[in-house]
């Protein structure tokens, strides 16, 4: 019996990474592929400092494959100089590249007298270009948007670089204060790490360092109502609000929609995936994990009285007092918006312990 015959290698099968730069290194021939161009940027730094560590006066030289000349350009700058001086040569806009410029490419990587580094966006234009260059030995360097627990990784290789750790609700407050955005995240790692001493690095630092930003505190505060923990419940809406008195209707906002996220995932089917609860239930992907255990210590009219209170509570910090479902015409001060504010999130938190 014959033996099937062996697959080629495919850029369409590439698997998901947050650090593809690790291996690409020391290639003398790689397709960075994928729309994160952070991530891609950071594949063509490798390969430079790999190149100039063996040989500091290795050059960088750019190539459009998409431009008219990029044919020209290419074959330009994979030939060896007058004076033999080795590069590293970077060619952007490959899903735009005609057959002549794949089987150029194919040649410089056989001819070895460069370095290539090929940068492709992924998606259906331009495919069979990718699969063509990985199959005749260019290493596929995987740069696609990263999602859920790869961006905690993420994360946490860019601390675990300069010899640092993080907690993990320091990991959540610091994607709830910048978003997942890896560039972002990465220069925040950076400045978490030259500015705070603590090690491991804790949602408290985090969340002093990024006080400016209006989710923080009321993230933070409703992560302590999901948990359970009347005491920081406490001790965080009053730093909040001595912080910013006026936060009172975005702490509210925020701990109901903490708590109407948690309903959510509570009443998901058991067997659903992780991204099919997060779009349900309308709450990030890196966060079903932690909300599934807390549903667990969740009554389920526990969490229908919580969410009564939140929403009185909401009226109250915005100047209103209610009574059943009348709203009196007059107001209510701050001081006493805030007091009725304290005293649901305190009790949301005693329906949880009951």
């Amino acid at each position: 019996m014959t033996p099937p015959a062996s697959r080629k290698p495919s850029a369409a099968k590439a698997p998901a990474s947050t650090s593809p730069e690790t291996d690409a290194a020391g290639k003398p021939a790689v397709v960075a592929m994928g729309a994160e161009d952070f991530l891609a940027e950071r594949v063509v730094a490798a390969v430079l400092a790999h190149a100039r560590a063996a040989d500091p006066s290795i050059e960088r030289r750019d190539v459009d494959l998409g431009s008219e000349s990029g044919l020209g350009d290419l074959v330009e700058a994979c030939s060896p100089n007058l004076f033999g001086d080795a590069a590293v040569v970077v060619a952007r806009g490959a899903e735009s590249a005609d057959e002549r410029a794949v089987a150029a490419l194919l040649q410089a990587a056989e001819t070895g007298d460069v370095r290539l580094v090929v940068l492709h966006p992924g998606g259906v234009k331009g495919r069979k270009i990718a699969d063509q260059l990985v199959a005749g030995g260019f290493y596929l360097a995987p740069c696609e948007k990263a999602k859920g627990r790869a961006i905690d990784d993420f994360v946490g290789r860019e601390l675990n670089r300069a010899k640092r750790r993080a907690t993990p609700d320091a990991v959540e407050t610091l994607r709830a204060a910048i978003g997942d955005d890896l560039r972002s995240l990465a220069a925040a790692c950076a400045q978490l790490v030259s500015d705070v001493e603590d090690d491991p690095i804790t949602a408290e630092s985090v969340a002093l360092y990024y006080d400016g930003v209006a989710d923080v505190p009321g993230y933070l505060v409703a992560d302590a109502v999901v948990g359970g923990r009347a005491v920081e419940v406490l001790r965080r809406t009053r730093q909040a609000l001595a912080n910013d008195p006026g936060a009172g209707p975005a702490l509210s906002a925020a701990v109901a929609s903490g708590v109407r996220g948690l309903a959510r995932v509570a009443s998901a089917p058991r067997g659903a995936s992780e991204a099919d609860v997060a779009r349900e239930a309308g709450v990030p992907p890196f966060k079903v994990r932690s909300l599934r255990e807390a549903a667990n210590r969740w009554h389920p009219a526990a969490l229908a009285a919580a969410l009564v209170e939140l929403a009185r509570a909401d009226a109250a910090v915005k100047g209103r007092s209610v009574q059943g479902r009348s709203m009196p015409d007059e107001g209510l001060e701050r001081d006493q918006g805030t007091f009725a504010l304290e005293q649901a999130l305190l009790h949301a938190v005693r329906h949880r312990s009951r």
